[in-house]
């Protein structure tokens, strides 16, 4: 017998990887808003505790600004490895893919490997391993990426998604006040593609690879 009723949304199951406190927010903040407002589940890895950069060591300011963005305390995973040395090498792809694995997840954001800090680097390249059989990798932007950065998919943010991403990453009162996030910096890159995207806030990504399977074309 057929029985009608209300059809619940499938979620996809994002993840997003970064190698210290405050990178998700910086790289794909407002893209994760948009993902939650979508009915999406979000879950992210930390890599680090980022104590060579000064990052508060209770982890306070990066909860409170995870939890601002929306995300739920128990789809957060730090891996504690060293600050300034995380490596790609097995012990971290697997961390990553054991997390990834369980969860089912479907999509992944991590940074561009062309950036000026090891972690940043190594942590791109760890992902693309870990997540190698994840249809969608998607590598985000941050202060020190290289010039050599060139997106090609874009998202579009509203007002109010791109003042939640802002709000969030106000958190981190340590790294504000090193000059180490530049919140006015983080509006105007939001806005740097609009003569490419016609878009007044986007958040800009290069691609590691996206697979359409099935049906979707």
């Amino acid at each position: 017998m057929v029985r009608w009723g209300i059809q619940r949304k499938v979620t996809n199951k994002i993840m997003a990887i970064g190698a210290h406190p405050d990178d998700i927010e910086l790289g794909c903040g407002g893209t994760i808003v948009k993902h939650l407002e979508a009915g999406d589940e979000v879950f992210v890895i930390i890599m680090t505790e980022g104590e060579q950069g000064g990052h508060a060591l209770n982890r306070e300011e990066c909860l409170n600004s995870l939890d601002l963005l929306g995300i739920q305390p128990q789809n957060i995973f730090f891996g504690s490895f060293p600050d300034g040395s995380l490596t790609d090498n097995n012990h971290a792809v697997n961390f990553i893919e054991e997390i990834i694995n369980r969860y089912g997840i479907t999509k992944v954001y991590t940074h561009y490997p062309g950036d000026r800090h090891q972690d940043h680097r190594n942590c791109s390249n760890a992902v693309s391993s870990a997540a190698r059989r994840i249809p969608e990798i998607l590598l985000f932007e941050g202060p020190s990426t290289n010039v050599s950065f060139e997106p090609h998919y874009f998202i579009e943010l509203s007002e109010e998604q791109i003042k939640k991403k802002v709000d969030s990453l106000g958190c981190y009162k340590s790294q504000i006040n090193k000059e180490s996030i530049n919140l006015p910096w983080v509006v105007s890159l939001a806005k740097t593609h609009t003569t490419k995207t016609f878009a007044k806030y986007s958040e800009a990504f290069a691609i590691n690879h996206i697979l359409k399977k099935d049906k979707d074309v």
